[in-house]
């Protein structure tokens, strides 16, 4: 059986706190530059070396107002998330994401990623909202966030059901859900229910996408 490959980069290039979502636009133009000298290596030899960070693409979906929120079930192969809640669709940039240059290969990996989650046919592309760091428990600190935000008309369904519950919750109710979140979705939960967020994460009606 052939061994899974993840994008990693050495977290020492990296300059980040321990616990943070980054919004800076010019901090998220100076990680993506450090971020330039990643390379692939064995996913179980990444998962117990923080030495190295893998970025993970992590896509919060809205529609009308609601946030997606995913429960995630036993059958989920992360034991360590068993039972947790996740404001986000993400998963690991593989070599076959690989594309010409860095974003396009997390754009790549994102657009698997949701494709292998969601029945989904985004309208717009994600925006690139932010960066999701956690080196505060064992998960955390060999991961990084890549934190997009996806506006839909329509509500996606999730495919692996048996992995997934899907939940569709306002912004203001997500509170009462914050000690079953995951870590980065604890940390991203004040950014997410930011009224700026919530304004850009709006889906394009149908008149202002034909617009040249």
């Amino acid at each position: 059986m052939t061994t899974e490959q993840v994008l990693v980069v050495p977290a020492k290039m990296l300059n980040l706190s321990a616990r943070e979502y980054i919004s800076n636009k010019e901090e998220i133009a100076a990680f993506l530059k450090a971020a330039v000298n990643y390379r692939f290596i064995q996913r179980p030899v990444a998962e117990q070396d923080a030495s190295y960070k893998q970025l993970i693409p992590y896509v919060s979906v809205i529609c009308n107002g609601y946030i997606l929120v995913l429960e995630r079930t036993t059958a989920q192969g992360e034991a360590r998330l068993h039972g947790k809640m996740s404001l986000g669709v993400g998963g690991h940039i593989n070599p076959v994401d690989r594309g010409k240059d860095l974003l396009e290969t997390i754009s790549q990996a994102m657009t698997r990623e949701l494709g292998e989650e969601l029945w989904l046919q985004p309208e717009i592309p994600p925006l690139l909202a932010g960066l999701i760091n956690d080196d505060t428990n064992s998960v955390g600190s060999v991961h990084l966030g890549i934190h997009y935000i996806l506006p839909v008309r329509s509500r996606p369904k999730v495919r692996e059901t048996d992995k997934m519950n899907a939940l569709w919750i306002q912004p203001h109710q997500l509170e009462d859900l914050a000690p079953r979140l995951e870590t980065w979705s604890q940390i991203l939960l004040p950014h997410l229910t930011n009224p700026y967020h919530l304004q850009a994460s709006k889906a394009p009606t149908p008149d202002s996408t034909a617009r040249p």
